[in-house]
């Protein structure tokens, strides 16, 4: 087919869109047919479905792209505003390494903190206030940290948001506290900042308290005697591996509603190669602090204008009761339940990044459902790693390992295996996996060997 037409133009769109409901081996399918069509390599489709890759913007490892990822980030720039505090915060880390999703919701909780309790969603008997809680989560060396330091640093520049970092116990936090309850709870390393040891029992509890944003707090008897906290609005913005997520974090966070007040943002590959970064437009800092002060100034409760009021209660009874009713893992039941207030902090959050009125739009609504859309597809299999059993880990391993040697040779699979398992454990791997009709066993005159299910 001709490149030179409509059709190979509106292909290419469709392309950058994938339907959500693609797996990952139908998108691929599904490329490598356009490929033939168009009788096109890889490389080149790459390079109609990213033009500004030279810019620094596409993933390579040893020499090779991960276009996959590119997508999702591509998809995640288009829902984003290009205009207001976001999209200036988003134009000066465009060199950054970090994946674009560190820094807009880093961004989104810098803003978050800057509106603390002046500004408020009257829900009757509670009020939602636009504090965010966010884990940034990702494997060593994807630029974590890095992306949360510049907007904890504008923040500090503005020295309106007190900002609680390093280790703390609860006495810490609650003494720090004490004059002002306001403020953003930051651990670069989450590991660093809450542990098992036994001083930093209960301060799990305690910021998942502070989360909720309280009128009044009592200490109850804590060291130093009794200490009453007023007014409080605490942010939280916290930095992880997976496995040390699990490792060092209290089991009791998992089951006591501190997972569902955070939003979780699961990236495991980096999109932008910049071997020296830099700032687009050094002015940009100086106009994101102003921005940052402006946000000091609004005060009130802000309320749905009547499109927005509308597309809200058409969601929460219709894909919010679906999603509540039918989650894919235990831990996004709680997620779910909570999910109204989420979209509802980030759209305050998008609303001042872009607006100065307390007429919350369908615009930043709207953003604010697709940018919890996009994270959502990034939970299920995270928390699936998070939660897996040493069974578990051992059915993914020698699944890996038929799937990528397909059809595998038990012998082979047996000597892969070794030093990890034994052979009656193998035994029981391999039959949990062929009931679950992800592999199937042959023995003939051939050999013994293993191949991956085709459905």
């Amino acid at each position: 087919m001709n490149r030179n037409s409509e059709l190979f133009n509106g292909v290419v769109d469709w392309l950058k869109s994938f339907p959500r409901s693609f797996k990952p081996t139908e998108r691929e399918n599904v490329r490598q047919l356009v490929c033939y069509a168009f009788d096109l390599s890889p490389e080149q489709l790459d390079e109609y479905l990213n033009p500004s890759k030279p810019n620094g913007h596409a993933h390579q490892t040893n020499g090779e792209l991960k276009p996959h990822a590119l997508e999702l980030e591509l998809e995640l720039a288009r829902i984003l505003p290009t205009r207001g505090l976001l999209g200036d915060y988003i134009e000066y880390t465009k060199h950054s390494e970090a994946p674009l999703a560190y820094h807009v919701f880093g961004c989104l909780c810098g803003i978050g903190a800057c509106l603390n309790r002046k500004v408020w969603f009257d829900m009757g008997i509670y009020r939602v206030y636009p504090t965010l809680g966010v884990v940034i989560l990702g494997p060593s060396g994807i630029k974590k940290t890095s992306a949360t330091n510049i907007v904890v640093e504008l923040l500090q520049q503005t020295e309106a948001v007190k900002v609680y970092s390093e280790k703390l116990t609860p006495e810490a936090l609650i003494d720090a506290m004490k004059n002002n309850a306001v403020g953003l709870i930051y651990a670069p390393e989450l590991t660093v900042f809450i542990n098992k040891k036994q001083y930093n029992e209960g301060l799990i509890q305690l910021i998942t308290r502070f989360m909720d944003c309280p009128n009044t707090w009592e200490s109850g008897t804590i060291g130093r005697g009794q200490t009453v906290l007023h007014n409080i609005a605490i942010s939280s913005l916290m930095c992880s591996t997976l496995d040390w997520f699990v490792r060092a974090t209290p089991e009791d966070s998992f089951g006591g509603g501190f997972i569902a007040r955070n939003l979780l943002v699961v990236q495991t590959t980096r999109t932008r190669i910049e071997p020296i970064p830099k700032i687009s437009d050094p002015n940009l800092r100086d106009k994101l602090v102003d921005h940052m002060h402006e946000l000091l100034q609004y005060e009130g409760q802000i309320k749905f204008s009547n499109s927005a009021l509308q597309h809200y209660i058409d969601w929460y009874r219709t894909d919010h009761q679906h999603d509540s009713d039918n989650p894919e893992h235990e831990l996004l039941a709680t997620y779910h339940n909570r999910k109204p207030d989420h979209v509802k902090r980030l759209a305050i959050c998008l609303h001042f990044s872009s607006h100065g009125t307390l007429e919350l739009c369908d615009e930043c609504f709207t953003t604010a459902l697709h940018l919890l859309r996009w994270l959502e597809q990034f939970l299920p299999e995270m928390l699936k790693q998070l939660f897996k059993s040493p069974v578990g880990e051992f059915n993914e391993q020698v699944l890996r390992h038929i799937t990528n040697h397909s059809p595998m040779p038990h012998s082979d699979l047996v000597r892969k295996m070794s030093g990890r398992i034994s052979a009656a454990e193998l035994r029981t791997v391999v039959q949990s996996l062929k009931e679950a009709n992800l592999i199937t066993e042959h023995v003939d005159n051939i050999g013994h060997y293993y191949e991956v299910t085709t459905t």
